[in-house]
């Protein structure tokens, strides 16, 4: 009930600007808490369902497109606020181009209009602005990854290709979106003083870990070499016919005396 009631609202909320039916809708982040919502050269947006259902006479619902308008900042928004009513063309305003100097945009293809009536939806929709890395210049209106620091702003049209070939409808600006800032490695400080207290914990434990494995790997290395000679036994094998017992002799012709003997010479 109340997603019909405020279907009603915005079929009666809808306005002319310019020539331009202006439906009540600013695009936004996705409010779901999805991986990614904004990254550095990303982001997630809502999909305009069930404000862009009404019907146009040049084209069906599955030839009516809806584009994403990306502007770099609020001159970007005026550029294409000035030319919306006249014949796009997205060889000039590509993604190729829409980055090169402040005032530029590009368009990018989000779906047909029979894409967004008010279906209850089943799953999470969104529109991931940046997606494609695949962008080359044959490609002009490609969903291209966005530059690192943007700061952006976006609406969504409802473009005749078959008859105008113009923005017949379009939503509101949305907020600016600021992407993830990236910081170079010259502005990151890795002083001593910047790091928390679990992280010089940390930092202690693995050093001390480290050196206790390193020492009882070198003790096991060496240890078996310092002691290779101690604790070696003689051992003797015994013999078939048992212990074998050899008597210790001298030969006489080998034997030196132990003690002198005097002899006495006859002849003195």
């Amino acid at each position: 009930m109340a997603l019909l009631l405020s279907a009603l609202f915005v079929c009666v909320s809808f306005c002319t600007v310019n020539g331009q039916i202006q439906v009540p809708y600013v695009p936004g982040i996705t409010p779901y808490n999805l991986p990614g919502r904004v990254t550095a050269s990303t982001f997630s947006l809502k999909m305009p369902l069930c404000y862009f259902n009404q019907t146009l006479t040049g084209c069906t619902a599955a030839q009516c497109e809806i584009w994403l308008v990306v502007a770099r900042n609020a001159t970007a928004q005026t550029l294409f606020d000035a030319i919306k009513g006249n014949i796009l063309n997205t060889n000039v305003n590509s993604y190729q181009n829409a980055f090169t100097n402040p005032g530029t945009f590009f368009l990018t293809k989000v779906g047909t209009q029979q894409s967004f009536v008010c279906d209850e939806p089943t799953t999470v929709q969104v529109f991931r602005v940046g997606s494609d890395t695949t962008c080359t210049a044959l490609s002009p209106t490609c969903n291209g990854p966005l530059p690192p620091n943007a700061d952006l702003r976006v609406k969504y049209v409802l473009i005749d290709p078959i008859i105008s070939k113009k923005v017949e409808v379009e939503s509101q600006w949305s907020q600016p979106i600021l992407l993830t800032q990236v910081k170079t490695q010259q502005s990151i400080d890795e002083g001593f003083g910047k790091r928390s207290g679990a992280m010089i914990v940390i930092t202690v434990i693995l050093t001390c870990l480290t050196a206790m494995l390193l020492f009882g790997l070198i003790t096991a290395v060496i240890l078996p070499y310092c002691g290779v000679n101690r604790g070696k036994q003689e051992i003797t094998a015994p013999t078939s016919l048992g212990s074998l017992r050899v008597k210790r002799y001298n030969t006489h012709n080998v034997h030196s005396p132990t003690t002198s003997t005097a002899v006495t010479n006859p002849n003195i």
